[in-house]
């Protein structure tokens, strides 16, 4: 499958007009097995990113062979390495099983979304060596119950590779005169000065010691690792929760970039990181702001992570990662531009073109307020203590071209009012000196971030935005400039007399009422965990027509890396499809109140909310 037509159109003329712009563009200089790959997908277009491989096809590594590019990835449907092949990297077209035939050190292993029979056959890597191709790829070892690294070879890309030797290549699980570093995962190469390196990640995450990735060099054919093991870094951050890992190292004007993804795979938390050293074996600096996030990709892409940078022909970059579909059922392939000198931009920091542009609140200008170091925070730090009436942070933003913008503003906010209700807070937005509007920043409950989209107009170029507070307490961390489609921004509760019908008192199905002092009532509908769990209420108004719903309500779902999503529910209205209403992360039992707008009839109406997505508990609904 590949992407909209829109967007294949779009990344194609992204390709052709950085072809032209090749000359104007610093030239990315060739590294390790990237030498001689290239395209540049996205360019600067601002449309909604979409998968090029809308399927299963993680951790993918990308080779090109003359015109051709040949992207593998972890196992899946059946094989062992997924092999596609590409002209344009847009349009995809699916291959054999690049390795039909594991070494015989690798034993037995099941790993969802693989399938029974998978052997957890993960992120493959192909270098061309000396008369053909070597693979390297990750499986379980028999002996342990490890990951380890082994190699296979082939003289065609297309393959099939076979396996070298009986035994894996780097494999630290205790066996075979090893000290158990928790096995190996995910090897990539880099080469420099003819000579070929190998990296990779120790698995220590899996059994409670540090992950770890290390250099060292392999002979000319790929097949043997000499000298000694070099560490690079391990997880010592707060956002890499447990692991580094999926290694892949560039140089670029003289500095080396290590790319790494961290934290858990399984979900939202999983972003890609950098570090940067002036030799190759470092010491590396790892930067405290990523390279991308899923805030950053505003629910575009989900857990973006398991990257390869490829150079091409015209001197470009691009960068290849997986994401998670909205289901979290299999991981879907990305692609973008790689940018080396993006405009409002340090010098030297790479950017992703299809993600947000961030800017630290940090960083900014603080009157009235302090930053505070937090390390839940983007950049390990946040801007508090906006206490006072026009406290404010402003920041230096840049737009590449002048009019409407989105920004998107990262904040906590877990302010509550005299009974205890977690409120709203406002700020007062200033752009360029003028007035741009009151900003309302839901209740999230602190250290619960959260991004709401803003639409401001902007100038081409920098541009000085300021937050000040108005009513309540936020505290900010981050800024971004964002691409493509926004986030919808929270409408606002209606004020106004209303009539409250509590949840407790409706039709439950396949979930219960549970006591609540909390909750309005002193109960709640909980446990709406299965698809079809619901709740119906039979509400009256005065008047047929539209009327607008303030449904109270709480959640607190987490994927599964632990990171904070949105809940759905279908909304049905006397028998016919409603919609979906969107329920914004705010933690249990921190009741809040976000708006729907139906059609009713004149005296009694039904109205059902379906569990969709996630889990919400519900409170009572106020008809307006």
């Amino acid at each position: 499958m590949t992407a909209p037509s829109a967007y294949r159109r779009c990344v194609l003329a992204a390709v052709a007009a950085l072809v032209l712009l090749a000359g104007l563009l610093p030239p990315a200089a060739p590294a390790s097995a990237h030498a001689g790959r290239g395209h540049v997908p996205g360019g600067r277009a601002t449309a909604a990113i979409h998968p090029v491989v809308d399927a299963n096809f993680p951790d993918p590594d990308v080779l090109q062979v003359g015109r051709t590019y040949h992207a593998y990835a972890t196992n899946s449907g059946g094989q062992n390495i997924q092999h596609r092949t590409s002209t344009d990297l847009v349009h995809w077209t699916k291959r054999a099983d690049a390795l039909p035939t594991l070494g015989d050190w690798v034993g037995d292993c099941t790993f969802t979304p693989g399938g029974a029979t998978d052997h957890c056959v993960w992120a493959p890597e192909v270098s061309a060596v000396r008369g053909g191709y070597v693979m390297y790829y990750t499986a379980r070892d028999e002996l342990a119950p490890r990951q380890c690294i082994g190699a296979a070879f082939s003289t065609s890309p297309n393959g099939p590779f076979a396996p070298i030797g009986s035994q894996p290549l780097v494999c630290p699980d205790g066996q075979r005169g090893t000290t158990d570093l928790g096995g190996a995962i995910d090897a990539s190469t880099y080469r420099e000065h003819g000579q070929l390196y190998l990296l990779w990640k120790t698995d220590g995450n899996c059994c409670s010691q540090p992950a770890r990735i290390f250099v060292q060099p392999l002979t000319a054919d790929g097949r043997t690792l000499t000298g000694t093991a070099t560490e690079l870094i391990h997880n010592d951050r707060r956002f890499e929760g447990a692991v580094v890992e999926a290694p892949d190292l560039v140089k670029h004007h003289g500095t080396y970039y290590l790319f790494y993804s961290a934290n858990d795979f399984g979900g939202g938390n999983y972003r890609t990181g950098y570090a940067t050293a002036n030799s190759l074996t470092g010491p590396y600096t790892t930067s405290r702001t990523e390279l991308m996030t899923t805030d950053q990709f505003h629910g575009g892409v989900v857990g973006p992570g398991g990257e390869d940078v490829v150079t091409t022909p015209s001197g470009g970059t691009a960068v290849l990662f997986h994401g998670w579909d909205p289901t979290y059922s299999y991981r879907a392939l990305y692609v973008s531009a790689l940018d080396w000198s993006a405009p409002g931009l340090p010098a030297g920091q790479p950017h992703v073109v299809a993600a947000d542009r961030r800017y630290q609140a940090e960083d900014g200008t603080v009157g009235g307020g302090r930053v505070v170091a937090d390390d839940t925070a983007s950049g390990e730090a946040k801007v508090g203590g906006l206490d006072d009436v026009g406290s404010a942070v402003s920041l230096r933003v840049y737009a590449e071209r002048s009019g409407r913008t989105n920004l998107g503003i990262r904040y906590d906010n877990g302010s509550r009012d005299d009974a205890g209700t977690g409120v709203p807070a406002t700020d007062t937005v200033t752009v360029n000196g003028r007035r741009a509007g009151v900003l309302t920043l839901p209740n999230t409950a602190w250290g619960n971030w959260q991004t709401v989209s803003y639409p401001v107009r902007l100038a081409r170029g920098w541009n000085t935005v300021t937050l000040a507070k108005r009513t309540w307490y936020a505290e900010i961390d981050a800024v971004d400039v964002q691409q493509g489609r926004p986030l919808a921004t929270p409408a606002p509760v209606p004020t106004g007399p209303a009539t409250r019908y509590e949840a407790e008192s409706g039709v439950v199905t396949h979930a219960r009422v549970v006591d609540d002092a909390l909750a309005s009532g002193g109960a709640k509908v909980g446990g709406l965990d299965l698809a079809d769990s619901s709740v119906t209420l039979t509400v009256s108004v005065a008047r047929a027509g539209s009327h607008v719903l303030g449904i109270r309500y709480g959640n607190g779902s987490l994927d599964n890396s632990g990171y904070p999503v949105a809940a759905t529910d279908a909304v049905t209205v006397n028998g016919r499809r409603a919609g979906t209403i969107t329920f914004r992360n705010t933690t249990w039992d921190n009741w809040q109140v976000t708006p729907y707008r139906v059609r009713l009839h004149r005296g009694s109406n039904t109205i059902t909310f379906t569990k969709s997505t996630f889990y919400t508990e519900l409170d009572a609904v106020d008809v307006y």
